[in-house]
Order: C-alpha cells, then sequence, then structure tokens
C-alpha cells in the first residue's frame, strides 16, 4: 500500500514538475497542413506560445487527414519546451495516434513512452491535451524514477520508524 501511495505521489510530482509555471497560451490552435484523405511524409510542426516561444515540437513519419477534425499520425514524437528556459523538457514517443482539432486531444491505444531526465513512464494507452500540456496514461502503466532524493523536499518528515537519538529539524 505505501509503495502503490508513493508511486501516485511520485507520478504526481513528476507531472506537477513537468507543467510547473507553464501557463498553456491561449487561443492557440494546433494545426496540420495535411488536406483529408492524403498523407504526409517526414512532418515536422512547431507550436509556438503568443510570444513566439517554442512550446511544442511534433515529429511525424506520417500524417493523414481524416476528416477536418481528425489527423491519424504515425512514429511521432513530441517534445516540450520549459517556457522559463526554452529548454528541452518532456519528450512523448507514440507509434500511432490521432489527433482531434477540435479538442487539441491526442489519443493513442498503443504502447507509448514518456520521458524526461529525471523519469520514464510507460503505458498501453494516452490521452493528451495539447493545448493545456495535461495526459492520462492508460493501462500496465510503469514508471521509473531517477534521483529519487532531489524530489524528497528538506526537512519534510519521512515515513518510517523514528531513529532514537536523532532530533528531526
Amino acid at each position: 500500500m505505501k509503495r502503490s501511495r508513493s508511486l501516485i505521489l511520485g507520478f504526481a510530482t513528476c507531472v506537477a514538475l513537468a507543467v510547473h509555471g507553464q501557463d498553456a497560451p491561449s487561443g492557440r490552435r494546433f494545426d496540420l497542413p495535411v488536406p483529408v484523405g492524403h498523407e504526409v511524409k517526414g512532418l515536422r510542426v512547431p507550436l509556438r506560445t503568443n510570444e513566439g516561444r517554442l512550446d511544442m515540437l511534433f515529429d511525424m513519419e506520417s500524417a493523414t487527414r481524416l476528416d477536418q477534425e481528425n489527423i491519424e499520425m504515425h512514429t511521432v514524437v513530441i517534445q516540450t519546451y520549459n517556457q522559463e528556459t526554452s529548454q528541452p523538457d518532456v519528450k512523448i514517443d507514440l507509434h500511432t495516434a490521432v489527433m482531434n482539432l477540435d479538442h487539441n486531444l491526442l489519443t493513442s491505444k498503443e504502447r507509448i513512452l514518456v520521458s524526461r531526465n529525471d523519469f520514464e513512464l510507460t503505458g498501453d494507452g494516452l490521452q493528451f491535451n495539447s493545448k493545456n500540456r495535461q495526459g492520462r496514461v492508460t493501462g500496465n502503466v510503469r514508471m521509473v524514477i531517477y534521483n529519487r532524493a532531489q524530489l524528497d523536499k528538506p526537512g519534510e518528515k519521512k515515513e518510517g520508524p523514528a531513529n532514537p537519538g536523532v532530533s528531526s529539524p
């Protein structure tokens, strides 16, 4: 039970760190230059904030517009950027996904990988809102956290037996 709580807390912390201080630009629209019924290969689509900073970069091996609202993408890598430092932040790897342009919702029902320098998250599916940068990973979710010590805040009381003779701050 403690491990489950720790995993959930760790995931929530990583997600909070990934989006901390990064408000989604208002009014921005994700638009792909793909005509209905056509496939485009080797597509790279940057998403910028209202201030012109790179927010996300979508790299696709191929994309097909299914209709006015939906685009099917294959072998997709989404790189998000930290808005404070303009450095690469979270990377999302997808085999196949569908982007609904009306709702800015990217959905995949195949194995996914979400990674950053301090964690890796895998699952059997994903729903990701590109406008507010929030998502949900589904099925067989596994998370590996690197540098866990950095997640522990100084002065925070740790769970577990108390050490006699050691005072806590």
